[in-house]
């Protein structure tokens, strides 16, 4: 077994489950629709010219490009999240594959962007090649990244909660990082490794929306493979002790909003061009 193998089987597993895909789409919608926004201003080629959106999801950041008149490839390894992007995107092309290993010929796009994919590449720096790899000379690539451990918003909290409250028998997969990227010192010398230049990386403070204070677990629980894999293997009494913090944290920090609440969820757009 290869040291990512089961790392890359709960990914797959995980996203391909449509009730994750849902739970994804609907519980961290409104913070990946801001970062699409972001996304799809920074690389949008002039109108008319190939995009590729890499782990589309739910296709917020593809619906943001064909806003833009990019023509729109938008790729996913999970049919459940492609169901999903089609709704939100109709116009793109969608492709179920593998960003490791893209069937895309060389320097086939203008511009690159992943919304919130990068977590999701078992060997970054292969992948970040690879997006090298299809991405023309002076073409733009962005990617999103969740702020996470001691960051003030919903994934610190969630980590400073298991790491307290939770049981430390219960671990995950070996695998990359999921906020790596967010740090500057990680980010640029990999990308400048992997064929690109201008970096810049600008502070996103978006939010989330829960109907209730107790909806932020049930958001990582539901919506999240690698938090659903940690809160899934607790037991009880250590889940609902994580519960009633981040429900505290919500209740102590979210500010109300058409019934519900909006909760911090900080994020970092990295954004780079292929040399």
């Amino acid at each position: 077994m290869t040291s990512t193998e089961a790392f890359e089987r709960m990914e797959r597993d995980g996203w391909q489950d449509p009730g994750i895909a849902k739970g994804y789409a609907e519980g961290f919608d409104l913070a990946t629709r801001q970062a699409a926004e972001v996304l799809a201003e920074t690389v949008t080629p002039d109108p008319g010219l190939p995009a590729l959106d890499l782990c589309t999801g739910h296709g917020v950041v593809g619906a943001e490009l064909l806003k833009r008149g990019a023509v729109v490839t938008a790729l996913d390894f999970s049919p459940a999240m492609l169901e999903l992007a089609r709704r939100t995107a109709p116009g793109a092309t969608f492709v179920e594959g593998d960003v490791m290993a893209m069937t895309f010929l060389d320097q086939s796009f203008d511009a690159v962007s992943i919304g919130f994919g990068v977590p999701h590449f078992p060997d970054p720096e292969k992948g970040l090649r690879e997006v090298a790899r299809v991405l023309k000379p002076g073409g733009r690539l962005a990617f999103s990244i969740w702020r996470g451990k001691g960051s003030n918003g919903a994934f610190g909290w969630l980590f400073e909660a298991i790491g307290r409250l939770g049981d430390p028998a219960v671990t995950l997969p070996d695998g990359p990082d999921a906020h790596m990227f967010a740090d500057k010192e990680i980010a640029e010398p990999l990308l400048m490794a992997c064929g690109f230049t201008n970096i810049t990386m600008l502070e996103l403070p978006s939010r989330v929306f829960v109907s209730s204070p107790e909806k932020l677990f049930d958001a990582f629980d539901k919506g999240a493979v690698r938090a659903a894999s940690l809160l899934g293997g607790q037991p009880e009494d250590r889940r609902s002790a994580i519960r009633a913090e981040l429900s505290r944290r919500v209740q102590d920090e979210g500010i109300p909003e058409n019934g519900g609440l909006l909760v911090p969820v900080p994020s970092v757009v990295v954004s780079a061009m292929r040399a």
